[in-house]
C-alpha cells in the first residue's frame, strides 16, 4: 500500500448484511491503516453511527429489511449523524439514482465486485475533502511552513514552501535574504522536521513578502 494511499487513524464504518462483504472491506481497509467498525443491518448502521461518529460509511443499498437509502434518510435527519460522509456500494442490479443519492448529500458510489485499491483511494479521496459524486475535488492540503536560520543558529526568517524537490526549494518568506547567503532551512512537515543546508540563488518580493529561491548544499 503505498504512502498516499493510506487511512491511518480514520475509523469507517462498513455496513452490510454479507459477512464476505465485511470480511474484505475490513482486510482491505485495516491494511491500509484505518480503524473498522461493521455493521450487518441498518438499525445496527445507525445505533454504531450515533455513537461512534465515524469519520466515513460505506453502505450497501440492497439489504433485507432497511435498505440503504433508508439508512441514509436516518441518518440525514439527526444532527450527530448528518454530516458523516457515505459512499454507496452498488451492483448492477442496484439501478443507483444518482439525483436520489445526490439529494443525500452521497459522497461517492463504490461498485461491486471490488476493486480493493480503488475502495481504499476512494475512501482517502473522500476523507481529504473530496465528494465526486457532486463533483467536489479535495482541499488541497496546507503548505508546510519554513524556517530559516543562519549558520550560527539566528532565525532570520519564517514563511511557507513553495516547492521542493532534490536539488532546492522555493519559500515565501517575511523578509529578504541576501543573494548567495548560507543558511538553513527547516521544512516543518507533518511527520517531522526537515533539515536542509543550503544557499540563497535568487530573491523576488513586492516589500511584504519575498520569493527565494534556494540550492540544497550536499
Amino acid at each position: 500500500m503505498t504512502s498516499s494511499a493510506r487511512l491511518d487513524a480514520r475509523r469507517i464504518l462498513v455496513v452490510d448484511d454479507q459477512d464476505s462483504i465485511r470480511d474484505i472491506l475490513r482486510t482491505a481497509l485495516k491494511e491500509a491503516g484505518a480503524e473498522v467498525l461493521e455493521a450487518a443491518s441498518g438499525a445496527e448502521a445507525i445505533e454504531i453511527a450515533t455513537r461512534e461518529a465515524p469519520d466515513l460509511i460505506l453502505l450497501d443499498i440492497a439489504m433485507p429489511g432497511m435498505n440503504g437509502w433508508q439508512v441514509l434518510e436516518a441518518l440525514r435527519s439527526v444532527s450527530e449523524t448528518a454530516n458523516i460522509p457515505v459512499a454507496l456500494e452498488t451492483s448492477s442490479g442496484d439501478f443507483p439514482s444518482y439525483d436520489q443519492a445526490r439529494r443525500h448529500g452521497v459522497s461517492a458510489f463504490i461498485s461491486k465486485p471490488f476493486r480493493l485499491a480503488d475502495v481504499v483511494e476512494t475512501c482517502r479521496r473522500i476523507l481529504g475533502g473530496a465528494r465526486p459524486l457532486l463533483g467536489q475535488e479535495a482541499r488541497e492540503p496546507p503548505a508546510p511552513s519554513v524556517q530559516v536560520r543562519d549558520l550560527q543558529d539566528r532565525l532570520l526568517a519564517v514563511g511557507l514552501l513553495v516547492d521542493a524537490d532534490a536539488g532546492g526549494a522555493q519559500i515565501d518568506l517575511d523578509a529578504a535574504l541576501g543573494q548567495g547567503q548560507q543558511v538553513v532551512l527547516t521544512v516543518i512537515r507533518a511527520d517531522g522536521p526537515e533539515r536542509h543546508p543550503a544557499e540563497v540563488r535568487w530573491v523576488s518580493g513586492d516589500g511584504r513578502r519575498f520569493v527565494h529561491g534556494l540550492k540544497f548544499k550536499k
